[in-house]
C-alpha cells in the first residue's frame, strides 16, 4: 500500500507539470494568434496613414499654389489699380477681377461650389484673355473638387485648347488624368500621363504623374 502511494506521489508532480505545458502550449497559440492579428490590424493602418499622407501632401501642394496665385493676383490687382483711371471700364475691370479673387479666395477655403459661381461670373464680364485661360483652370479645379468631373473635363479641356504656353499647362495634364480616371476613362488619363513625363520630365508633378501611371 505504501509503495503505491509513493507511486502517486511520484506521478502526481509530472501529471501537473505536464498539464502546465499544455496550458502553456494552449496559451502561447493564442498569444501568437493575437500578435498576427495586432500586427495585420497595424499593416492596415499603416498604409490607411500612407495614404492619407499622400492625400495632405496633395492639399499641401495645392493650398500653396493657391496662396502663391493669389498673392500674385493681389499684386496684379494693385498694380492696375494705381496705373488706372476711374472710368466706367475701369470699374467693370475691377468689378471682373474681384469676381476672380473672390473665386479663388472661395477655392482656397474649400467652399468649391460658391468659387465656380463667383468664376462664372467673371467669364460673364468680358475678363482679358489670360485672366480667361486662368479661369478655366480654376474652374477645372473647383468642378474636380465638387465631384462635378464632367464639368471639370470640358474646363481642362477649354482650357488646353487656349494654347500650351500657359505656365501651369503641365500642371492641367496631371490634373485633367485624374479627372479621367474618375471618369473611367483610364486609356486617354495614360496618354496624358506619358505626355507630361516626356515633354516635361522635370516638372515637380513627374514623379507623381509617374505613379499615378504604375497604377493604370
Amino acid at each position: 500500500m505504501i509503495k503505491i502511494f509513493s507511486r502517486y506521489t511520484f506521478l502526481l508532480p509530472l501529471l501537473f507539470s505536464f498539464n502546465v505545458i499544455a496550458n502553456e502550449g494552449l496559451n502561447l497559440d493564442l498569444a501568437i494568434l493575437k500578435i498576427n492579428q495586432e500586427v495585420k490590424s497595424l499593416n492596415n493602418e499603416i498604409l490607411s496613414l500612407k495614404d492619407d499622407i499622400e492625400l495632405l501632401r496633395e492639399n499641401q501642394r495645392l493650398n500653396s499654389e493657391k496662396i502663391t496665385e493669389l498673392l500674385q493676383m493681389i499684386e496684379i490687382n494693385q498694380s492696375g489699380n494705381t496705373k488706372s483711371v476711374q472710368s466706367n471700364s475701369t470699374e467693370q475691370g475691377t468689378k471682373s477681377s474681384k469676381f476672380f479673387s473672390d473665386g479663388k479666395n472661395a477655392f482656397v477655403l474649400g467652399n468649391y461650389e460658391k468659387s465656380i459661381e463667383l468664376f462664372l461670373d467673371h467669364l460673364k464680364t468680358s475678363p482679358s484673355s489670360l485672366s480667361e485661360t486662368d479661369t478655366m483652370l480654376w474652374l477645372g479645379r473647383a468642378y474636380f473638387y465638387s465631384e462635378s468631373f464632367l464639368d471639370s473635363k470640358a474646363s481642362y479641356l477649354e482650357y488646353q485648347s487656349m494654347g500650351q504656353d500657359h505656365p501651369k499647362f503641365a500642371d492641367s495634364l496631371y490634373e485633367l488624368s485624374k479627372v479621367l480616371m474618375k471618369l473611367d476613362e483610364s486609356d486617354q488619363a495614360k496618354l496624358l500621363l506619358n505626355e507630361m513625363i516626356t515633354e516635361y520630365p522635370d516638372h515637380p508633378l513627374s514623379s507623381k504623374a509617374s505613379a499615378l501611371l504604375q497604377n493604370l
